[in-house]
């Protein structure tokens, strides 16, 4: 989730939608009452005639429910729409609004939001850190990316003498050294293991070379941009390729409770849970500390076991726990699917008899 800008009272923030995560979590922290604003479509009069369209329209829904929709991965939103085009007279009409990544939203509550939701906001979605470079002929900028925003580290400009001097190359080379040693100092300072490094031509892939010599346990990829500088990092924070990287540190943290989880069969089953009803009743005493579901639990036709998982996943929250979602059709979502579509780590032991009796 990218918040886009909040109010100086804290009222409202917009935010910018990137993952699955993000929709659970929107499930989570909205309440009855809340206002959320977006793009919708909705089947309107057109003036002058009998007839009506379906058209894209911009409202601002008071919520009266939230759920996800089974087999689609996206969030509805159902309420009554208090501000809305007023040729259109869709102001106090009945609404479901669908949100889906990509998608922009603007959330209001009275008096203000609680530090809690922003704080889920802000770390919802793919966890971790990476360094990115925006570089081109005439300036470069460096910025660290993390699960709440981007900060810009480094400005400059290149400075290179004129096209005919033969000094250029010379100079252009020592000032590629030199970012490529600033990128991996970066990099081991900020504990980011994964290089983004932008730009037009082939200026990127020199970067890129430079940084991989100097750091083999640095991840470095590359992708286009139209400019260096931060204008370039920010171009590059708008393409799909930012977030999908970083959506991999998610894939990486889910292995690892796995690898955890096969460990702890052996050694000591009462420190694990498996499958929606162990989830359910460790989750109601607050004892998971990381679990893994499959996202399709999330929206599974089974309205008994949706309920289940939601109510699990949110005492998962209440209580601090991780919660990592992993699609289906992915190499660990396959693994976690044959052990029931949950695997957990706990934080003390449960013993198994006892949560047989709960269930």
């Amino acid at each position: 989730m990218r918040i886009l800008e909040r109010s100086k009272r804290l009222d409202m923030v917009k935010v910018r939608v990137e993952t699955e995560e993000d929709l659970w979590t929107l499930k989570t922290i909205l309440r009855e009452g809340d206002l959320v604003g977006g793009k919708t479509l909705r089947e309107v009069s057109i003036k002058g005639s009998s007839s009506k369209e379906r058209r894209p329209v911009i409202v601002k829904l008071r919520v009266k429910q939230v759920e996800f929709q089974p087999f689609t991965g996206k969030l509805r939103i159902f309420g009554v729409i208090e501000e809305g085009p007023e040729e259109y007279g869709l102001k106090g009409k009945h609404h479901s609004m669908i949100i889906s990544p990509g998608q922009t939203i603007i959330i209001e509550r009275k008096p203000r939001l609680p530090g809690n939701v922003l704080r889920k906001l802000e770390s919802s979605g793919p966890r971790g850190k990476a360094i990115i470079a925006a570089v081109d002929y005439d300036e470069y900028g460096l910025a660290l990316i993390a699960p709440y925003g981007y900060k810009v580290l480094v400005e400059s400009y290149m400075r290179l003498p004129g096209k005919d001097d033969p000094s250029r190359e010379q100079e252009l080379g020592r000032i590629i050294d030199k970012l490529a040693r600033l990128i991996v100092d970066e990099a081991k300072r900020n504990d980011a293991r994964i290089v983004i490094i932008v730009g037009p031509g082939s200026l990127k892939e020199t970067l890129a070379g430079k940084v991989r010599l100097l750091a083999h346990d640095l991840r470095v990829e590359t992708d286009d941009a139209s400019m260096g500088g931060r204008a370039g990092i920010e171009e590059a924070l708008r393409r799909e390729k930012t977030a999908m990287i970083l959506r991999e540190y998610t894939v990486a943290e889910a292995e690892q409770v796995l690898e955890e989880f096969l460990r702890w069969v052996v050694r000591n089953p009462d420190r694990i849970i498996n499958g929606i009803r162990e989830l359910a009743y460790a989750a109601s005493l607050g004892a998971v500390d990381k679990v893994v579901v499959v996202d399709e639990l999330l929206y599974t036709m089974d309205d008994e076991a949706r309920s289940m998982v939601d109510e699990a996943l949110e005492n998962v929250e209440k209580y601090r726990g991780r919660i990592l979602l992993v699609p289906p059709d992915t190499p660990i979502g396959e693994k976690v699917k044959r052990l029931g579509g949950v695997v957990g780590l706990l934080r003390y032991p449960i013993p198994k008899s006892s949560m047989r009796l709960s269930t």
